[in-house]
This record gives structure tokens, sequence and C-alpha cells, in this order.
């Protein structure tokens, strides 16, 4: 036999998955994080699957990581303290940052500017400069360089970024500024910013730059006591890290470009959902993945996620290939709250993974999400197969609480946090359906992480939602995502040309010459050019706007004429500004090609998914008893089954409450569910 391990590290939990190669069968398993030390999160879910799943580290085939610590570092600020040399005159970038005013009507008067992530003292300025088409006018002078290079020594700065004028038409200076550097403080760690963008725009360029150079030792730290431990385990298969853009890299490059992992396991959960909703007939869905800390949610068509070339993590904006995805600050351990003595909040704080909710018995003091649920019988105190027991009375007792400063029952409290949690994340996915013109009465609502499930049709009934999917293991969906993507290069030059004028030779030579380094870094990987694919883009906007559309530059083989090509995807670019703004300006605007990029992808085989065979609609051999649960202002006795013993074609009414080792499924009054042949569960609204 020989396996593939996946590990996502999660706020509360960390989840591993062991997949058989060859029959597909899964192992699970879920631990405890340590947001102390993440790596021993990760050590403790192997060790933990190993065990129990009998795997021996010699039938390792890979293993595949999602995690959270680049995004923790850049929230709680506890990245390394780094310097930054840029070119002469514009030490002050990072201050200027952009004219544009954050949040919806742009209010100066209110605007406070994230802090920079460089303070100006550790910025120095060379003479060395280009001009914008990378013609070198002035030379870099050597002993300049080193000298900084030696008063960063002296300041025992850990990280040096660098990010020079004009340099993604030509890196030389940049180049020659890492040579010089790493000759006089080869201890040090260093990125150049036409490594990491190779794009214009100064500001997102450099502060790009300044965030991944920042994270560059703690990620490489991070990575080097993970590879240890598998060496001590005898594992010696490749160990992958998950990029936000949805696609994967070895752990040796993520070290090198740490900020393209700043939404590492999310990505990997909305792979996965997507997977699952197409198995089911869905390709128009909207994920919802509910975890101890917070909801991630986005919205996928025609079972593609929408791709960002540029977001924010927290208050920076950062510019790197990302799935868009809209998080909120409700998850099961999200703590609810007074404001102001009366008025009743959830979130955005959470109880974490310690203590976690009071239910957990390890010293929690607040009501949280989780504790609302086990209140209304939403949850029953025996959870993951008999492995977890929850507290009844600490959570009735936190909530009780609560409940006397509302002058409410326990019940109403309880229910009060759910309804609120709900609405929360109801706003969310409003933000990502709703204001872009998209009704989410059309989409399938896709449930999963360890509390997707138990909210999911509540939330569905708030929007009006008709269909609800649940994957067959919702608890681990992200570390399923793992083992659903392949190796994934994006690489991005900046030419900006008019459609009136286009240098076609030159486009050409520019496509090839990425075409060349996205192979390059494919092979460094390990991946031969044979199980390789090759997709190109193009960033294209109407003359005179400031921002642009990204979208496929479809070049086949069979029609070298690259103009063609470039028509084809002005026509493209009509069409989705449209569907994006609700206008186009089609033979009224000529168009401008800003971007082109190539996408690399360094194909893996996928998971065999068995199925399964009828095996009758009764899911009464699947039924262990039932309980009492609350339900809209009313106490209804509910059935609940075993998940796991539910089989194919089976299918069951609401109320319902289903478990399973990852997670649970409450089945709304009003609602009918079926097994598929996947082994995922359907949702249907009757009423």
């Amino acid at each position: 036999m020989t396996w593939r391990l996946a590990v996502d590290i999660g706020g509360t939990f960390t989840d591993v998955v062991a997949l058989e190669e060859s029959s597909g069968a899964l192992h699970l398993a879920k631990v405890r994080s340590t947001p102390d030390d993440p790596a021993q999160g990760f050590v403790n879910g192997l060790e933990h699957i190993a065990q129990h799943g009998e795997i021996d580290a010699h039938d390792v085939n890979a293993v595949f990581h999602g995690t959270t610590v680049a995004t923790n570092a850049i929230l709680e600020r506890k990245y390394s303290e780094l310097g930054l040399i840029i070119t002469a005159g514009y030490r002050e970038a990072l201050e200027c940052a952009r004219q544009t005013v954050p949040g919806e009507f742009g209010d100066i008067t209110w605007w406070i500017k994230p802090p920079r992530v460089v303070p100006l003292e550790r910025i120095r300025e060379i003479s060395a400069r280009m001009d914008v088409r990378g013609t070198i006018t002035q030379e870099l002078d050597r002993d300049e360089v080193a000298a900084i290079a030696e008063d960063f020594k002296a300041r025992s700065l850990q990280a040096v970024a660098v990010s020079l004028l004009h340099s993604y038409r030509n890196p030389e200076h940049e180049e020659a500024v890492r040579h010089i550097i790493h000759e006089v403080y080869p201890d040090c760690f260093i990125s150049i910013s036409s490594d990491i963008l190779r794009e214009y725009r100064e500001y997102e360029r450099t502060n790009t730059t300044c965030l991944n150079t920042a994270l560059m030792p703690l990620l490489s730290a991070y990575h080097t006591r993970i590879e240890q431990h598998l060496r001590e385990q005898d594992i010696s298969a490749p160990f992958y890290i998950m990029r936000s853009s949805g696609g994967l890299a070895q752990a040796q490059e993520v070290a090198r470009l740490p900020i393209a992992a700043a939404l590492s396991g999310p990505a990997a959960g909305v792979i996965a959902a997507t997977h699952f909703g197409t198995l089911s007939g869905s390709q128009d869905i909207i994920t919802f993945d509910m975890g101890g800390t917070s909801a991630d949610i986005c919205l996928v068509e025609g079972g593609q996620p929408r791709m960002l070339t540029e977001g924010k993590v927290d208050i920076y904006d950062l510019k790197t290939p990302m799935i868009e995805l809209h998080t909120v600050g409700a998850g099961g351990g999200s703590i609810a709250w007074l404001a102001g003595g009366r008025s009743l909040k959830v979130g955005p704080d959470s109880a974490g993974a310690n203590p976690g909710p009071a239910c957990y018995g390890r010293g929690g003091a607040q009501p949280t999400v989780t504790d609302a649920n086990l209140v209304l019988g939403r949850i029953t105190p025996t959870i993951a197969g008999g492995s977890v027991s929850l507290h009844l009375d600490q959570a009735t007792q936190v909530v009780a609480e609560l409940a006397a400063g509302l002058k409410l029952s326990t019940i109403a409290a309880a229910e009060g946090i759910l309804r609120i949690a709900v609405e929360n994340i109801a706003a969310g996915i409003r933000t990502v359906s709703v204001k872009r013109g998209r009704d989410p009465r059309s989409y399938a609502l896709v449930a999963f992480g360890g509390a997707g499930p138990l909210h999911a049709c509540y939330l569905a009934d708030w929007l009006g939602m008709q269909r609800v999917i649940i994957p067959p293991n919702p608890g681990v969906t992200s570390a399923y995502g793992l083992l659903l993507t392949d190796v994934r290069v994006d690489l991005v030059h900046t030419d900006v040309q008019r459609e009136d004028r286009l240098d076609v030779d030159r486009i050409t030579a520019e496509i090839q010459d990425l075409e060349r380094r996205v192979t390059a870094r494919l092979e460094d990987e390990g991946l031969l050019t044979q199980a390789t694919r090759l997709d190109h883009f193009v960033d294209m906007r109407y003359a005179g706007q400031a921002y642009e559309i990204r979208v496929p530059l479809a070049i086949d083989p069979a029609t070298p004429d690259i103009q063609t090509h470039i028509q084809r995807a002005i026509v493209a670019f009509h069409a989705s500004h449209k569907d994006r703004y609700g206008y186009s300006y089609a033979g009224k605007e000529l168009v401008e090609l800003v971007n082109l990029g190539v996408t690399g992808l360094g194909l893996l085989t996928r998971p065999h998914v068995p199925q399964t065979q009828p095996a009758g609609t009764s899911p009464e051999r699947a039924r262990t008893g039932q309980t009492a649960v609350y339900f809209s202002k009313s106490t209804l006795d509910t059935p609940v089954y075993d998940r796991s013993a539910l089989q194919t074609g089976n299918e069951l009414s609401g109320p319902a409450i289903i478990q399973q080792y990852d997670a649970t499924t409450v089945v709304e009054p009003g609602w009918s569910g079926r097994v598929d042949q996947w082994g995922t569960l359907r949702l249907e609204r009757t009423h």
C-alpha cells in the first residue's frame, strides 16, 4: 500500500487525512492545534494518524500541508525585523501608499494608514537607477551597497528586502544587490521584488516584497522543524505546502516565497468543496467553511473559484495570486459578549484551542457559539465517535450568566447567540453574491469545517437558499482538498500596450520567456515536463482605467498567430467587464494589455473516489437514538443518525441530527436529505 498524508492546521484543531492511493481508503484524525508552536500540532497529528492507521513510513509517497502560520504572523505582527533597500528618492514609498481611501465611502477623516512593515529608520537608498524601459541610467555602486549590508549586519537584522524602481522591466540591479549582500552578510534572508512580483506599481510590489522578506525567517524555521520530524519518522517523501492560489509548492520554495501561502489552508477547502459540488451536479456554489475561529466564504461559478491578482491580509495589501475568499469572525469558538452591558455581540474574538469553549472543560469561562449549540441540543454531549465529552453544565452556566445581563432565559440567550452568528455569516455571503449582482438562491451551499454542517440549513433558510451539500468528511475537507490539487507556478510580466499598436513580436518573445521560466521552476520541483500544463492569461483594462481584469489567453499551438489569440482575449475582456461591472465599452474605448502571465501546473494523480451502489431509502439502520432539540421557539424530539452507517440512497427528513467523527450535521425542520453514490449528503428545502 502507498499513502498520501495531508495536514491542515486550523485555529482550534489540526486535521489529518491519510489516503491509500489504490483503493481510496481514508483514515482521519483531529488533534488540538498548538498555537504557541504550530509545528507541534503537525507532529502530533502525524503521529496519531500513523499509529491508528498503521501506516509504515516507507509507504508514504507525499506529504501535503495547509497552514495559517504566515497569516497569523501578519495578523499578530510577529514577523522578523528587516531592512529595505530602495531607489534614491523613494524612501517614503510605503508611507505614500495609495491615494484611494478604503471603505465604501472613502472618508479620509477617519482613515488611519497601516503601520509600515519597515520603519523609516531601516530604509536605505542607493543611487543606481533605470528608466521605465529598464535601461540603466546610473550604474550600481558596489561599495555603496556593501556599506549598507555592513550596517544591517551590525544591527543584527535577520532579513533584507530589495525593491528598486522599474526592476520589473530589468532585474539586473536587484540581482547584483542580492549577490553583494550575500557576500557581506551571508546569514541574512533576502528577497528581491523582481522575484516576488514582476509587475509595475511600486507600492504594491514593495509592500509585498517586504512582507515576504519579514516572513522568511519564521517560515524557514517552521518548515525546518517539520522536515526534521519527517526525517526522524523515516518519511523521505516530498513535502508540499499549499499556496493561496490553490496550487502546491515544495516546502523549500514556500520558505523562499512565504507570502504565496498567506491563505494556504482556506484555499484547499475551496478546492475540495468545488470538487464535491461538481460530483453532486452543482458547479455554481457558495462554499462555507466554518471552523473554530472564523468562517471562510467563496463564490464558485462554472466549477471555478474566482481568482484575485491582489488582496488583503488584515490591513495589508498583497499582490499575489489568491483564491478570492471572504472571512467572517464567526466560528464555533467565537465568544458572545455584551457591548455597553446590554447589546449582544458574537465574535470576532475566539476561545481558540486553549482554553476553548466552556463546554470543553479546559477552563473556558465565556460563552461561545459551540456552548450555545450544546445548550440548544444541536450538539450531543458525546462527539467524535465518543472520544470527546462535552460538559453541558458548564456551557449552561456561562450562557445563563450572559442571559442574566440580557434579562432573558438561558434558551433564549443561546438562540440569540446562534442567530447573531448566522447573521454575521449571512452578511458575508451577501458580500460575495448580492453585492456582485448574484442571487444566492441560485447557488448550492457547500458546508464544511467542524462547524459548517451544524449551521448550514439554518443559514440557508436565512438566505432563502434551496440546496445544501455536505461532503463525506466535512470536518477535514480542507485537509482532503490538499490531495485534489497540483503543483502550481504563476509568473507575470508587465508590458503596457494599446490594442491599436501592439508589438506582436515583443509579446511573443515575452510569453516564450515566461514559459521557459515557469517550466524551469516546475522542473526544480522535481516534475517532468510531460507531467505539466501551461495556461496563459493577460490582464487588460480600458485605456485610462487604473486597474485590470484578468482573462485567459487561450493559445492554440495549431494557430501560431499571437495577435489572433489577443483579439479573442479582448472579446473575453469586454464580456468579463460587463459581467463584473454591468457595462462594457466594446467598440467605444480601446483596450490596453497591461500584464502577460503564464501558470504552470505540475499535474499530480487525483485520489480515487469510490462509488457505492444504492442500498435502499430507509436510514433506520443508522439511527442511534433521539434527543430533544430546540428549533425556533419549540423543542422537538429529534432522531440521531450515525453518518458512517448511512448508505447510498438513504433518505431522511428533518428535524434530524447526523453525527460523525469530524462534524455534526443539523437537518432543520422543512428540509430533507439523501446520500448520493459519492457519500455526499444532499439536502433540499421542502417548504
